[in-house]
């Protein structure tokens, strides 16, 4: 009985709330498989997620692409309703932390380099180096390393540029994700030899909300829900050639 008022209810605050459009924050289109043009059109992994998304809430999602740092200022400011693919500890430090959804899949961020570079086991072997990384980007715990007389850090706007620079020879490595690498190394002949020399972390992803956002975190949770237990999201990230962790 508990089950099916639980479900009642769940199904009231999804399907009896009004139609609303909420913007979601993707980053330009530099930034595959997760947003990127194609055709002259937005495409990727979070374009299907939140047309199923809709679909399933009667909202319009529409999604806005900016630059990381000035994505989050923008949602400091109220003016981006979601973030999506993010973990809580990479946004714990800005003025608005916002309330998250149930995590809906994970993200790996790694360390890559040429093909002939040596393994990496702990962080103080990447001492003296020049590691490129995304502007506003965040790495937690591994940021302690971070700094003079250690990883020495050198940010741009984006992870197109960050290969580029790394093909070049500009920087020593990149910190990135493995699935926005595997779509770059497997799309971009000159990138095929990049390999991964260390493993930063796996964490689980949710989608950041506006604190005001309570009954859209209810309803993108119970939507949320669906979709994994269909192999929804699985799908979405197989369409790119990605995978999700177990």
């Amino acid at each position: 009985m508990r089950r099916i008022l639980s479900l009642i209810f769940i199904f009231c605050v999804v399907f009896g709330a009004r139609a609303e459009t909420y913007t979601v924050l993707v980053y330009h289109g530099a930034n595959p498989p997760y947003n990127f043009i194609a055709n002259g059109r937005q495409s990727g992994i979070f374009k299907d997620l939140f047309g199923r998304l809709g679909e399933l809430t009667g909202h319009t999602f529409k999604l806005v692409p900016w630059s990381v740092a000035k994505g989050q200022k923008l949602f400091d400011e109220g003016q981006i309703d979601i973030e999506p693919g993010v973990h809580p500890s990479w946004r714990a430090q800005r003025k608005i932390p916002g309330i998250y959804s149930d995590a809906y899949a994970s993200s790996t961020e790694i360390i890559l380099g040429h093909e002939n570079d040596t393994m990496v086991t702990e962080p103080v072997q990447l001492y003296g180096k020049v590691i490129g990384r995304v502007r506003g980007y965040r790495y937690g715990e591994f940021e302690h390393h971070f700094g003079k007389d250690k990883i020495l850090v050198y940010d741009n706007i984006s992870e197109k540029e960050l290969l580029s620079q790394l093909r070049h020879r500009r920087v020593d490595y990149v910190m990135l994700g493995d699935t926005t690498a595997d779509y770059y190394k497997s799309t971009v002949n000159a990138y095929k030899t990049f390999k991964e020399v260390y493993k930063i972390s796996t964490l689980p992803v949710y989608m950041r909300l506006q604190p005001n956002l309570s009954t859209l975190q209810i309803q993108l949770n119970a939507a949320l829900r669906t979709m994994r237990n269909n192999q929804e999201i699985k799908a979405i990230y197989a369409r790119y050639g990605a995978s999700l962790e177990p």
